[in-house]
């Protein structure tokens, strides 16, 4: 009781002020969320084998699924899954719907406007800038995801399958087309 507010404390007591502000509005908490340090790293063909393809893309997806607006996301399974889980998780993936935002690289602070006809252009400014990080966002998630489907066993299995089937029923077709014509030869 009756102790001394000091400077300090102030300035502690705005900064939980200013949190709690940030945390309660959705807007502001995904903008601080958005600008979070991230790592957007994803792994290099040459970094992933058959041994251990789930355990770097798991880890991977699992990292990016935080954005999503869509939930749940599907994880990546493994060897056992059966083929058509896989496929509608890359088409998740290939459908990814992001909350993420690049208003941290905003140039200009609209709040420092002179006139309306400023704040315009420097919203149109911003909304540039954003766009172009949100392009390259995309594909970097869309050339992650495409290299994931490349390397990924389950996939390479059932191409593999669906060749070695699609040539049997060439090599079927054509001896039955031999077969054919043999019997129009053995009937003259």
């Amino acid at each position: 009781m009756g102790d001394k507010i000091t400077k300090k404390d102030k300035e502690v007591w705005l900064q939980i002020q200013n949190a709690y502000e940030t945390l309660s509005d959705a807007t502001k908490r995904k903008k601080y969320d958005s600008s979070l340090p991230f790592d957007d790293k994803t792994p290099e063909e040459s970094d992933v084998t058959d041994a251990n393809f789930y355990e770097v893309f798991a880890k991977c997806f699992l990292n990016n699924a935080r954005f999503s607006i869509v939930k749940p996301v599907p994880n990546i399974g493994d060897e056992k899954d059966d083929i058509v889980e896989v496929r509608k998780f890359y088409k998740f993936w290939d459908n990814f719907k992001t909350w993420r935002e690049f208003s941290q690289y905003d140039e200009y602070d609209t709040e420092e406007a002179q006139d309306r006809y400023e704040k315009r252009w420097m919203e149109k400014q911003n909304r540039n800038e954003r766009r172009k990080h949100e392009k390259e966002e995309r594909k970097r998630l869309i050339d992650f995801t495409d290299l994931a489907y490349k390397l990924d066993p389950r996939i390479r299995a059932e191409l593999a399958k669906e060749a070695a089937a699609k040539e049997a029923a060439k090599k079927a077709k054509k001896e039955a087309k031999v077969n054919y014509y043999r019997e129009i030869e053995e009937k003259k």
